[in-house]
């Protein structure tokens, strides 16, 4: 079973705890007391900045840039140059292009008149072709209605003949 604490005993417990609290508090006011001379310390304080320095590095840094600048001035002036000597290329280029293209265009005119041509030649050729068929046609019925067949294939065989010995 627990034991049951006297007042007295509890009182002095919580004098020795509030003993280290008052300790500690008084370490706190140590502190806060440093920490506000340290910050009257520093507003109290001035800067002093020295301008000679920055002087001199502004000076090399305009030297560099400059120097940067003639490099890249150069490197411009190069590549214009460069630009330059490419378009004249190009353009050459560009003209056998076109100059390509134009026989091309030529060259394909041709082949459609000379397609075009020999359409229309076919088409009087079948004309033709039909024209004669009919007329065949016609003198084969007009042969045979006057049963001069055999007559006309005799004389069909001797010019055939003559045409043969001609050669």
């Amino acid at each position: 079973m627990a034991q049951k604490l006297k007042s007295q005993d509890l009182m002095e417990v919580f004098n020795a705890k509030l003993d280290e609290v008052n300790q500690k508090f008084d370490l706190n006011k140590d502190i806060i007391s440093t920490l506000d001379k340290k910050l009257k310390q520093i507003e109290n304080s001035t800067l002093k900045v020295e301008y000679e320095p920055l002087g001199s590095v502004i000076l090399e840094n305009d030297k560099i840039f400059k120097g940067h600048r003639k490099e890249l001035l150069n490197i411009f002036e190069k590549q214009i140059s460069t630009m330059k000597v490419v378009s004249k290329k190009e353009s050459k280029y560009q003209l056998y292009f076109y100059g390509a293209l134009t026989i091309l265009f030529v060259l394909c005119t041709c082949f459609l008149s000379y397609g075009i041509d020999q359409y229309h030649e076919k088409r009087d050729a079948e004309k033709k072709i039909k024209y004669y068929e009919r007329e065949a046609s016609r003198r084969d019925i007009f042969l045979k209605e006057k049963k001069m067949n055999v007559n006309y294939e005799n004389w069909l065989e001797n010019e055939q003949k003559r045409i043969d010995l001609r050669k």
